[in-house]
């Protein structure tokens, strides 16, 4: 009995570090974190390596400056661009709906993802909207000014903003 409790136990405490040890320095496990899904090949390698294992940019990253430097030119050597993780939502710089919720200075009632949409309810009834559509863009209350966005800022923005709720605790959840 003694023995099946004990290793029962160390089952246990293995299993919690493991978990534990997954996460990176920014507390997502890379597996969860999407700003390297439109990616492929060496770039999408590249791409995960800096902006979601090692974190780089983050101030707890798990590698040297010049590990990430080398990372990052290698990348933008291969694209012709910069890495998805270091560049910015074109949606919070020009929509102050956008802003608010990416700085947290608004309530956030309730999120709604697809993969077409991301719909972001506040607690001033404004609706930040993130779509895919003909040209994909982020508007505010399905109104202009309608900012149109590559497939790349699109995805960056989708995750910025979705961090950015679920950070407030509100949980994005796909339509019922």
């Amino acid at each position: 009995m003694r023995k099946s409790l004990s290793a029962f136990v160390v089952c246990v405490v293995f299993i919690g570090a493991g978990s534990v040890l997954a996460k990176t320095p920014d507390g997502q496990p890379p597996s969860r974190e999407t700003v390297c899904d439109n990616e492929t090949g060496a770039a999408y390698g590249l791409c995960v390596s800096y902006c979601e294992a090692k974190d780089c940019g983050d101030p707890n990253q798990r590698a040297s400056d010049r590990a990430c430097e080398s990372v990052m030119r290698n990348f933008e050597r291969k694209t012709g661009r910069p890495l998805p993780c270091a560049m910015n939502c074109p949606c919070s710089d020009q929509l102050v709906v956008f802003a608010q919720i990416v700085a947290g200075t608004v309530g956030v009632e309730r999120c709604i993802v697809d993969d077409n949409l991301l719909l972001v309810i506040t607690d001033q009834g404004d609706t930040a909207i993130i779509e895919d559509g003909v040209t994909p863009n982020c508007n505010v209350n399905g109104e202009g000014p309608f900012i149109p966005l590559s497939p790349n800022e699109e995805l960056v923005c989708r995750v910025r903003l979705r961090e950015a709720v679920e950070a407030t605790g509100v949980i994005c959840r796909r339509p019922e």
